[in-house]
């Protein structure tokens, strides 16, 4: 299957399912260019002892790469046409899984309590779902090692964004506050079918969850979302004015003791920053 004449074969047809059956809906586009394929499951740095779990595989692009590299393989699709073309073609390999649903949905870390070591997760993610898709394999028990990213370019560069950069928000803080992220490199919308509106970015990320200590990511995440949706006020008068941080008290000097300039704006807070800042509201 992976050798000789029978990959164009096999990529002649995916180009043609490709053309004849993406759902909008579910944000389906198909990375067709077998180059980059291989260069994004690259990323994920697998091999034999590996066990992969694949969110979102459409006519398994990333999977025909995958099934005769890593030791287990567990795809999530919710396209039920997918789904069966999927366990057509591998629904008999030992090692391979295939799970009809929304990854959004399911307990995924559940669905991987089989694997005897450490996960590694792909996906070229459906755009609508991108941000909470992060989060939830970010609370993966046990964390995956790697996850690898195709994503729209736009939203990569939000989450390694760094402060002060105009693109730097809650997403860049919510995701580095737990994980190393970086941006590996833009694939150019021409690959995909069909066509999307913009061009794409393969993200990694390598979760570190021991790196906010005590604090729950849900709580880091309200706490920056308030502030960021107050991007251009003073810490000072955010911390006076969020009823969602329901913060009494005097803010001035609260700040001071946390060693957070009163008159700093969200923008120009790191991570740790706001790790350190939620912690405080936390006990209050």
């Amino acid at each position: 299957m992976h050798h000789g004449t029978d990959v164009p074969r096999g990529e002649a047809r995916v180009s043609q399912l490709n053309e004849f059956n993406p759902k909008r809906s579910l944000g389906q586009n198909f990375l067709i260019d077998p180059n980059l394929q291989r260069k994004i499951v690259a990323e994920l740095a697998s091999g034999p002892e590996s066990t992969v779990l694949e969110i979102g595989p459409g006519h398994g692009e990333l999977s025909q790469h995958l099934v005769s590299r890593v030791g287990r393989l567990t795809m999530v699709e919710k396209d039920r046409l997918l789904v069966a073309q999927l366990s057509a073609r591998w629904g008999t390999l030992g090692g391979v899984t295939i799970v009809e649903g929304d990854a959004l949905q399911l307990n995924l870390s559940e669905l991987m309590s089989h694997s005897s070591g450490p996960v590694r997760v792909i996906s070229n993610v459906p755009y609508n779902i991108t941000s909470p898709l992060i989060f939830s394999l970010l609370a993966m028990r046990p964390v995956p090692e790697r996850i690898v990213l195709t994503v729209q370019k736009e939203l990569a560069e939000r989450v390694v964004a760094a402060p002060g950069q105009k693109s730097y928000g809650a997403l860049s803080v919510g995701v580095q506050a737990v994980a190393r992220v970086s941006l590996r490199f833009s694939i150019g919308r021409e690959v995909f079918r069909p066509r999307p509106e913009v061009d794409s970015s393969v993200l990694l990320v390598e979760p570190e969850p021991e790196a906010i200590g005590t604090v729950k990511p849900s709580a880091l995440r309200s706490v920056t979302r308030a502030c960021f949706n107050r991007r251009r006020k003073q810490l000072q008068k955010i911390l006076r004015s969020a009823p969602e941080l329901s913060f009494e008290g005097d803010p001035i000097s609260f700040l001071n003791e946390l060693g957070i300039s009163p008159k700093q704006r969200p923008e120009s807070l790191s991570p740790i920053t706001f790790v350190r800042l939620t912690e405080a509201l936390q006990k209050l």
